[in-house]
C-alpha cells in the first residue's frame, strides 16, 4: 500500500446568507502571519442548491461559513472525496474581504494490485481511451476485476466493445464483488450476470441477506462503465416515488437580485445611469414569478429510461404486484417505449440495463405476477464457503492481524455446516455482521475484543433458541 499527497489552494466566498462566515473572518483578521487557523473545516455539498459549501466543526446549515469557488480541478477531487478515494484537511490561512483563503490537502491510498496480461485488448483499449470514454487506470481495473472473475476473453471484448460516454458518471462502488468460488470449473456468477446484460435481458439476483447481491449489481455496472441507479421497494410506495412529485417552479423569484430593482426603477424614473439589459431582466423575471409554474421532477427511473445504464430494483418483491407489474412490465416486454405520467411517451434507451434483488420468502415479501417474472432471468447468489476475502476487501486487509481475519473465517464456516444440516437457523450466517465486527475491532485498539464484537452484531440477532449453541461454538474457535 502507498500513499501519495496533493496540495491545492481554493477560496470560500462570504456572502449575507453565512452568518458564521463573519465570526470566522473575525478569528482570521486576530491571527498572526503564517498561522492557521485551529478549526475544522469541512466541505459538501449543498442539497438544494447543488453549491459546494465549507462548514467549521460539523455540515449543519447554521456552521455554513461560504460558497467553495469551483474549478474542473476540484470538481474531480469531490468526486475524489465522495467515493472515498481519499482523505483530505483543510485549513484557513487568511482571507481578502469577503473571500477567505484555505489549503487543501489530499491523501490517496494506493493498493498494490496483481496486474495481469491484458495486451490482447490493446485495440478497444486504444480506442475507448483515445476517444475519452474511459480512462486507461479505470480500463485496466475494469479488464482486471473480469479476468479475476474467470470471464473468457471473448466475453471481456463483448463488454469493452459496448463502451461509450454517458452524461452521468460511471459507477465505483467502495466495496467491489468477490468470486465466492474462485477454485470452481464452472462459469463465476459474476460472467453470469456480465452474459445476462449483454443480451439484454433483466435479471433477478436473488439469495439470502447480504451475499452480495447489490454489490454484484454495482461491480457490474462499474465493468460495464455505466452509470448506476436503485430504486428500494416497499408495499406502500406509489406512482410519485417512481415517476416523480410535481412541484412548484420558483427559480425565477429566486433569481431576482436587488441591483436588478434599481436599474429597473432607474429607468422607471427616466434617469440615464442604468443597465437595459438588467432592468429588462428584472421586468421579465417579476412577470415570469407572479405566474405559477408547475413542473415535473425527473426521477431517477426517467434519467435512467433516457439515457441508459445499470438500474437496480432493490428488494423488488417487497412491491405491490399490480403496482410492480404497472411499470415494469412495459420496460421488459421489448416494445421500446413507455407512457409516463407528466412526460408522455419515453423511448427506452437501447443501453439500458435492468436487474433486480430480492430476498426468497423474507418476512413482508409479495408474490410477483407470473406475467412479470417471465420478463426476468434469476440468478442464484448462495452463501460462499468462505468469506476471508470479502472481509479483507471491506475491512481492509491491513487494518488487522490476518489472524482476525482467520478465526472469523473459521467461525463462519462452522456456522455454514450447521445451518446446512439444520441445526441452527440461516440469521446467523450475517456476513455485514461480521464486518461491522471487525470494524468495530480495529476502531479503538484494546477497547474491546472480536469475540465480544461477533456476540453483539452476530449472535444477539439470531433467534433466542440458537444464541447459547452460537455462543458456545464462538468461545471455542475466536479467541480474540
Amino acid at each position: 500500500m502507498s500513499k501519495k499527497t496533493k496540495e491545492m489552494t481554493l477560496e470560500i466566498k462570504k456572502t449575507a446568507l453565512y452568518r458564521k462566515g463573519s465570526e470566522i473572518i473575525k478569528m482570521l483578521d486576530e491571527m498572526n502571519d503564517g498561522d492557521v487557523l485551529p478549526v475544522k473545516v469541512l466541505l459538501s455539498v449543498n442539497g438544494n442548491s447543488g453549491t459546494l459549501e465549507a462548514y467549521v466543526d460539523e455540515v449543519a446549515k447554521p456552521n455554513a461559513i461560504g460558497m467553495v469557488q469551483t474549478s474542473d480541478e476540484l470538481i474531480e477531487v469531490m468526486h475524489d472525496i465522495e467515493d472515498e478515494k481519499c482523505s483530505y484537511v483543510l485549513q484557513l490561512v487568511g482571507h481578502n474581504g469577503n473571500l477567505m483563503q484555505g489549503n487543501l490537502k489530499l491523501t490517496y491510498v494506493q493498493n498494490k494490485e496483481v496486474r495481469v496480461d491484458t495486451s490482447v485488448f490493446d485495440d478497444l483499449k486504444n480506442k475507448i481511451v483515445s476517444e475519452g470514454i474511459c480512462s486507461e487506470e479505470d480500463l485496466e481495473r475494469n479488464i482486471n476485476v473480469m479476468k479475476a472473475h474467470r470471464c473468457p476473453d471473448e466475453l471481456i471484448r463483448t463488454v469493452l466493445s459496448s463502451y461509450r460516454k454517458y452524461e452521468k458518471r460511471a459507477c465505483v462502488p467502495k466495496t467491489i464483488y468477490i468470486d465466492p468460488n474462485p477454485k470452481s470449473k464452472e462459469a463465476s456468477l459474476f460472467s453470469l450476470c456480465l452474459l445476462n446484460t449483454m443480451i439484454g435481458a433483466a435479471t433477478i439476483y436473488e439469495g439470502d441477506k447480504s451475499v452480495g447481491k447489490n454489490v454484484c449489481a454495482e461491480t457490474v455496472a462499474m465493468v460495464l462503465n455505466m452509470p448506476y441507479y436503485m430504486i428500494t421497494f416497499n408495499r406502500g410506495m406509489t406512482a410519485d416515488d417512481i415517476y416523480g412529485t410535481k412541484s412548484t417552479d420558483n427559480s425565477a423569484a429566486s433569481m431576482l437580485t436587488e441591483d436588478m430593482a434599481e436599474d429597473y426603477l432607474r429607468c422607471q424614473m427616466g434617469e440615464q445611469a442604468f443597465d437595459m439589459r438588467s432592468a429588462a431582466t428584472f421586468e421579465y423575471l417579476k412577470a415570469k414569478a407572479a405566474s405559477v409554474s408547475i413542473v415535473q421532477e425527473q426521477s431517477c427511473l426517467v434519467e435512467w429510461l433516457k439515457n441508459g445504464g445499470v438500474m437496480c430494483f432493490n428488494e423488488m418483491n417487497m412491491a405491490d404486484a399490480n403496482f410492480f407489474a404497472s411499470f415494469a412490465n412495459q420496460i421488459t416486454d421489448g416494445s421500446g417505449f413507455i407512457d409516463i405520467p407528466g412526460y408522455g411517451n419515453v423511448k427506452i434507451n437501447k443501453d439500458c440495463i435492468l436487474i433486480g434483488t430480492q430476498n426468497a420468502e423474507y418476512t413482508g415479501t409479495c408474490e410477483q405476477n407470473d406475467a412479470t417474472m417471465s420478463r426476468f432471468g434469476c440468478i442464484q447468489f448462495d452463501y460462499p464457503s468462505s468469506i476471508k476475502a470479502q472481509l479483507q476487501a471491506v475491512v481492509g486487509k491491513d487494518t488487522l492481524d490476518s489472524k482476525y481475519f482467520t478465526q472469523t473465517d473459521d467461525f463462519y464456516k462452522v456456522l455454514l455446516k450447521a445451518v446446512h444440516k439444520g441445526q441452527v437457523d440461516n440469521s446467523c450466517l450475517n456476513i455485514r455482521g461480521f464486518i461491522r465486527a471487525l470494524l468495530a475491532t480495529s476502531k479503538i485498539p484494546g477497547l474491546t475484543t472480536l469475540r465480544q464484537q461477533i456476540g453483539i452484531h452476530v449472535i444477539n440477532t439470531c433467534p433466542i433458541d440458537d444464541r447459547a449453541t452460537l455462543t458456545t461454538q464462538l468461545n471455542e474457535i475466536v479467541q480474540l
